[in-house]
């Protein structure tokens, strides 16, 4: 008789299964999102000479945070659904399941950002806000190797 290798969730993604494991680490995780988006937009809206900073804060920042978690959560979905589907390897440990879900997510942030939260402004300003948001609010935890967070199990 021939067992099927077991797909274990404990070799999923850090910080998908660590939310869904152990719902108390969303209040870590979202403030510290919360406060990187802030981070990124003061400080692109102060190299993009915007004049009403604080509107513009007000304006974009839930949006920017819940698309920016929408995002990864496409990322992750794309790497679950390959581990779990098709068996190709452990979340978080395969540059070639990692780095794709990192791109994916890069790129949804651009889209949603681009799209939607900055639709209203002009055509060169959305491209700088969407592109800086793409690139330093990426989802580069989906790099770090589940295994280092389990130690070798």
């Amino acid at each position: 008789m021939h067992k099927k290798e077991q797909v274990k969730l404990y070799n999923v993604l850090f910080p998908l299964w660590m939310l869904l494991l152990f719902p108390q680490v969303w209040f870590i995780v979202l403030p510290g999102n919360f406060l990187i988006d802030s981070l990124v937009l003061i400080v692109s809206m102060y190299v993009l000479k915007i004049a009403s900073k604080k509107q513009w804060y007000v304006k974009h920042i839930f949006k920017i945070f819940l698309f920016g978690l929408l995002s990864d959560v496409i990322g992750s979905a794309y790497m679950l659904f390959l581990v779990v589907v098709f068996e190709v390897g452990r979340m978080g440990d395969e540059l070639y399941l990692t780095l794709p879900a990192l791109l994916i997510s890069a790129v949804m942030i651009f889209v949603f950002n681009y799209f939607v939260t900055f639709k209203k402004a002009d055509r060169p300003l959305r491209i700088k806000f969407a592109l800086i948001f793409a690139i330093a609010t990426a989802p580069y935890t989906f790099l770090v190797p589940s295994s280092w967070l389990y130690s070798g199990q």
